[in-house]
């Protein structure tokens, strides 16, 4: 079977592994980051008209540190905002997969609105007519060295093609590659990035090839892969 890095971190790498073993692929495992909560209180919602979250990590914190469920949810995507349905949130309203599509759901749906993010963000929400809050409540942690596995797979030329779901895991494979002395084999080593910014942030190594996919989303990036006969 072919081989596909997968770089995402948890909780989503291992929904990314069994997509791909059911498309017939050979996924190698090496989540370079690590999602930890930013700690902190109960979070107080009053006086706020709805939440956006950029993330599934960003609504399970919400779940995690307040009881209401009443109060709006626009979510960056469908996998985000049938998430926000499963954990009992009552008002879910999901946009097209990215920041840009998020701040023109939520136009002139505020005054007021929270924004739960992580620490590090593709970009601030911009919705005409509605101020945000932005509140950091997960952090994204660079893991030290690519996976003992992940090198030897590359190394051995088992893997074709490198899936990069965020600008910052497309420059922490980079810099890790460089530091393990990795370079693409000799039949090239293609990259599947989930868009365009991924991509940008993935040009320190010398992939023989970039694809990005068609909408911000993982199924949209796992759809760049060819057809496996016989999967």
């Amino acid at each position: 079977m072919t081989g596909v890095l997968v770089t995402r971190p948890e909780p989503g790498a291992s929904e990314t592994e069994a997509a791909l073993r059911a498309l017939g692929y050979d996924p190698v495992m090496a989540p370079l980051l690590t999602i930890a909560p930013v700690p902190g209180p109960v979070l107080d919602l009053t006086g706020f008209d709805a939440v956006a979250v950029t993330s599934a990590n960003g609504l399970r914190e919400l779940a995690l540190r307040s009881p209401e469920r009443t109060l709006p949810v626009y979510a960056v995507g469908e996998r985000t905002a049938a998430l926000a349905h499963e954990l009992g949130f009552q008002a879910v309203y999901a946009a097209g997969g990215d920041v840009t599509s998020l701040s023109r759901l939520l136009s002139g749906r505020g005054p007021r609105v929270l924004h739960l993010s992580g620490e590090d963000v593709a970009g601030e929400l911009s919705p005409a007519d509605v101020e945000i809050t932005r509140i950091a409540v997960y952090r994204a942690v660079p893991v030290d060295d690519l996976p003992d596995t992940a090198v030897t797979a590359l190394r051995a030329g088992r893997v074709a093609y490198v899936a990069l779901f965020s600008p910052r895991t497309a420059r922490v494979f980079v810099t890790l590659a460089q530091k393990a002395g990795l370079s693409a084999p000799a039949g090239g080593l293609i990259a599947l990035c989930i868009s365009a910014a991924v991509a940008r942030a993935a040009e320190g190594f010398a992939f023989s090839e970039t694809h990005v996919a068609a909408q911000p989303d993982a199924a949209s990036l796992l759809a760049l892969l060819p057809a496996v006969k016989g999967s």
